[in-house]
């Protein structure tokens, strides 16, 4: 990602298994890794038997309720992605509006790109199953079809909040975010939005745990958790407001061999490339957030990092294992964690076979 125009994030909301806010977020972050406690809320009563037998624990935003942050009308039949990912929305947008450069006008030209994996995977399965074991395709509420498609939650984020900018939803694993940063990055340089709003959101269901479970990419000791976070990338420059972060790279690549090795050097190239940015911005890298720690490609993810010697920060043990959420989460630490003045790595490896790595420039409002 290469340009002479810096983007900044000028804002950052987020909702997680560690709370609600950057404030939860870094008092989790700076948990001793040895507490073993485990982050977040308990998974609703109606879910309870679903999860029994499941190996590892699970862990839910804790209290969330979407009406403590939209009016109840309109929300009946939303699903719960949507909801962490308007309620995340919805704070942003709080922040945003209290600032006085911003006109109601500015809101025409902010597009949305946001992360995930499939949307809400719950919804997909209900309808399917109401649909085999109801009486057909004929008699389906009508009014929960939209949860079932992957970019539900964009288009109500966009629809609730009158954002008529781009409205984008990128699926690339737990690089989601990542990617959905790069590509907010470059619609805003090719002069088609004035404002982003990048985020990635994922939800807790016994789907989406018992999957992630049974494919066994994510060590049991990992709590299975849940989130949504997104932040406001504008232009940087005199006019713009004080700066929680610029965005000095965001790579992303894709691995052609899916072996440790194969994943390990493409991660390598990733790198390597925003750290040219990085030379050229005069930016040194004084903390590293990792994106594989606890997975089986933790090893492909060290071997990439190996030339570093500075402090490292596993944001996935600390919120557990959110999909495409968790490079959103990264971001959201990044804002939270990093000195002024400071280079933050941040990285992922997915199975699919992307990788990314970005950095962050931490501003001095925090």
């Amino acid at each position: 990602m290469t340009s002479s125009e810096e983007l900044q994030i000028s804002d950052v909301s987020v909702l997680s298994a560690a709370g609600v806010g950057l404030d939860a977020l870094r008092e989790r972050l700076r948990e001793p890794a040895a507490a073993g406690t485990a982050p977040g809320g308990e998974p609703s009563a109606a879910d309870a038997d679903h999860y029994v037998g499941l190996p590892g624990r699970v862990a839910a935003v804790p209290d969330f309720k979407i009406t403590d942050y939209v009016p109840r009308k309109g929300t009946k039949n939303l699903d719960r992605t949507t909801a962490l990912g308007l309620a995340a929305s919805t704070l942003l947008k709080r922040d945003l509006s209290a600032r006085a450069d911003i006109s109601d006008a500015s809101w025409e030209s902010t597009g949305i790109a946001m992360g995930t994996v499939v949307g809400s995977l719950r919804s997909s399965v209900d309808l399917d199953v109401d649909i085999i074991e109801g009486q057909g395709i004929d008699l389906i509420n009508p009014a929960v079809f939209p949860n079932t498609t992957m970019n539900c939650c964009a288009s109500q984020i966009a629809i609730w909040h009158r954002l008529r900018g781009p409205n984008s939803t990128l699926a690339n694993g737990t690089v989601s975010a990542l990617s959905a940063l790069r590509y907010a990055a470059r619609l805003i340089r090719c002069g088609h939005a004035r404002r982003m709003l990048v985020g990635g959101v994922e939800e807790l269901s016994p789907h989406t745990a018992w999957g992630t479970r049974l494919k066994k990419d994510v060590q049991e000791s990992v709590v299975i958790g849940e989130g949504a976070a997104m932040v406001a990338l504008e232009p940087a420059g005199p006019d713009a407001p004080p700066a929680l972060a610029t965005v000095t790279a965001c790579e992303v690549m894709f691995a052609p061999q899916r072996t440790q090795a194969g994943y390990a050097e493409a991660l390598r190239r990733a790198v390597a490339r925003a750290l040219e940015s990085c030379a050229a911005a005069g930016v040194d890298v004084r903390l590293i957030l990792p994106g594989a720690v606890g997975t089986v490609l933790e090893q492909s993810e060290e071997s990439a990092l190996e030339q570093f010697d500075v402090e490292r920060v596993d944001v996935r043990t600390a919120v557990g294992e959110c999909g495409g959420a968790l490079g959103a989460m990264q971001l959201a630490a990044a804002v939270a964690l990093g000195r002024p003045g400071t280079g933050v790595l941040i990285t992922g490896i997915d199975d699919s076979g992307a990788v990314a790595a970005a950095v962050l420039t931490i501003g001095g409002r925090s």
